[in-house]
């Protein structure tokens, strides 16, 4: 992944904090199916379930992929 991050802002101009599944693939370049697998390996990508619904909170997962980016560079 290159580059920031860009969210639209939500109520009062606020960044959204969480985003669900098609937003969490859309900013990470990972698929839904991949970013489960990755959460269900412990790794921290920020996933949270509420009820059925499945949200990435963005912070964390922005976290996770720079680490990622960092340790792993494509040159």
């Amino acid at each position: 992944m290159t580059g920031a991050i860009h969210l639209t802002p939500h109520a009062e101009g606020h960044p959204a904090l969480t985003v669900d599944q098609g937003a969490a693939e859309r900013l990470s370049g990972l698929s839904y199916k991949t970013l489960g697998r990755l959460a269900d390996q412990g790794e921290p990508v920020g996933r949270l379930k509420v009820g059925r619904r499945v949200l990435f909170h963005v912070p964390t997962l922005a976290a996770y992929l720079t680490a990622k980016a960092r340790t792993n560079p494509t040159t």
